[in-house]
């Protein structure tokens, strides 16, 4: 176990020297700012509040879990195996006292730890932002936000270990990641024309967490999407540390 932690703690390390991480935390940050300010002073100068503040959090954290943190996601995980696998860092991790399992494991971890700090930077960024606006919410509707970006984690990790998964086919993190993001656009456009795609893809539950806000969340639509999330994620693993285990370095 020790292991373990610290090479999430190496894999985290390495994450956060990449420019290319520190590059999307600032956007994650800057974002919903200055949509929020730019937002604001429009509707103050029209007259007209076509946005409220307690609805500008949610829609900031649609537009991070549909678009931004996926590219995140298939970028970090192309990467972190395809990308080493490419230069050959990865051999040097594995000669390591430490399981094959244990590396595959610990990579995955680290990208979820960037998830969760990108989710909780965009909530810091917009709950700032909402100041902006004009009747500002209560303690309820603070609560309701926090449970929005909180329910958003899990969809990302499900869609993180599936672009892990994709990573082992590829030697080169630039393929890896093309395929990743053409796949992703082509089962949202197509659930778009054959809904019931949608009910077997996880693509399709990035906007989950618009089923945890409201009087009327739907318990059993949750626990039955929260069911197949968790099946996708143990599928993918599964498939994914075979193929990395089965990988010749």
């Amino acid at each position: 176990m020790h292991s373990l932690t610290a090479n999430v703690w190496n894999e985290t390390i390495k994450m956060t020297s990449k420019k290319k991480t520190i590059f999307f935390l600032v956007v994650t940050l800057l974002l919903p700012l200055l949509a929020g300010l730019l937002l604001s002073q429009f509707q103050s100068g029209i007259g007209i509040g076509a946005i409220a503040s307690q609805d500008f959090p949610i829609i900031m954290l649609g537009l991070l879990t549909s678009i931004f943190l996926p590219l995140f996601v298939f970028m970090g995980a192309a990467d972190v195996f395809s990308g080493e696998m490419g230069d050959r860092t990865m051999k040097n991790t594995l000669t390591r006292p430490i399981t094959r399992f244990k590396v595959f494991a610990s990579k995955q971890i680290a990208l979820g730890v960037f998830i969760a700090l990108y989710l909780v930077a965009g909530l810091v960024a917009s709950v700032i932002s909402a100041l902006f606006f004009q009747n500002y919410g209560g303690f309820g509707t603070i609560m309701t936000w926090f449970l929005a970006y909180g329910a958003a984690f899990l969809p990302l990790v499900v869609l993180s270990i599936a672009a892990v998964f994709l990573a082992q086919f590829f030697s080169s993190s630039s393929s890896a990641l093309t395929v990743s993001i053409l796949l992703y656009l082509a089962f949202k456009v197509a659930a778009f024309f054959i809904p019931q795609i949608a009910t077997y893809s996880p693509t399709a539950y990035t906007d989950w967490h618009m089923l945890w806000i409201g009087s009327g969340m739907a318990l059993g639509k949750v626990s039955s999407i929260f069911m197949f999330l968790i099946a996708c994620s143990i599928l993918f693993f599964t498939a994914g540390f075979y193929l990395f285990d089965k990988k010749e370095i």
